[in-house]
């Protein structure tokens, strides 16, 4: 029998979510390298980080670890048996989160030891859910145990790594509750947003384009046919918008400065500089003012 190839470092990482180089585990996928659907709570998809989790914890515990994670939610059991392995875990868990943290996933992110956000994160809170088969006996019994001591352990959880005691999470959770990364940092359930890259060396050309005059005549005849397509009979008074770039002299793309009009010289500025100024320069001179549009 022919031996398996063996899996490059990348390819690691794609099937089992987990960076043991940068220390990152990347939450959704199961044990088989399968990705779990919206990142679901499940026991294949935590079994794989709290292997990671020993797993870094073994190679060196003063080091931080990463979890990055977007999720609908999942199982509530295998979410306290994940929270319970990083309360335990002796290494710094850091979470990051983007996209969707609801359900389960807004748990893991409280009890995390530093919390993180994208600017568009949506994160939904709200009281345990779930189904029960069997005898009417039976389900009354795990009703009462889901009503009580579980209900009374996930408020607790959010009171321990928040700013609001459990009779506060008891209430606002009865209802899908909705909060901006903003609102779960002023609540204590986060800690930092991550702020965006200054992206305008990266949008050299864009910039230009955009500043370029246009035909408004034609732009005119270009709303009004939209507004057409969508069967809307009156039109909207527009005022066109040229989006402001900021700047980082960090961020730049190493080859563009083949593409500046005079070669940089061996003691010239830094390349980045010298792309900042060009963008900033044609932004100035091509930049006009707008009349509305109606």
């Amino acid at each position: 029998m022919a031996e398996k190839a063996k899996k490059t470092e990348f390819e690691e990482i794609l099937s089992h979510g987990v960076d043991f180089k940068n220390r990152r585990i990347y939450f959704g996928v199961d044990g088989d390298g399968e990705e779990v659907s919206g990142g679901e709570f499940s026991w294949e998809s935590v079994e794989v980080v709290i292997r990671a989790l020993h797993k870094m914890e073994s190679d060196y515990k003063h080091g931080p670890i990463e979890l990055h994670m977007s999720s609908y939610g999942g199982s509530t059991d295998e979410m306290l048996r994940l929270y319970d392995a990083i309360q335990d875990c002796n290494c710094q868990v850091k979470f990051y989160g983007s996209g969707k943290i609801m359900s389960a996933a807004a748990w893991i992110m409280a009890g995390c030891d530093e919390r993180y956000l994208t600017p568009n994160t949506q994160v939904m809170l709200h009281k345990w859910r779930g189904g029960t088969d069997g005898t009417e006996t039976d389900t009354k019994i795990e009703m009462d145990h889901c009503g009580g001591w579980l209900t009374d352990k996930l408020n607790e959880i959010f009171a321990d790594n928040s700013r609001f005691p459990p009779e506060f999470w008891e209430e606002v959770t009865k209802r899908d509750l909705y909060l901006t990364p903003e609102e779960c940092i002023l609540l204590g359930l986060a800690d930092f947003i991550i702020p965006p890259k200054k992206r305008g060396n990266l949008r050299r050309k864009r910039i230009a384009a955009m500043n370029k005059s246009i035909d408004k005549g034609e732009m005119r005849k270009l709303v009004n046919d939209i507004n057409k397509r969508i069967h809307r009979g009156k039109n909207l008074k527009i005022e066109l918008n040229i989006p402001d770039e900021e700047f980082d002299k960090n961020v730049f793309v190493d080859d563009a400065v083949r593409m500046v009009d005079e070669p940089l010289k061996k003691d010239a500025q830094d390349p980045s500089d010298q792309l900042e100024l060009e963008c900033d320069k044609s932004s100035a001179d091509n930049s006009t003012d707008l009349d509305s549009l109606e």
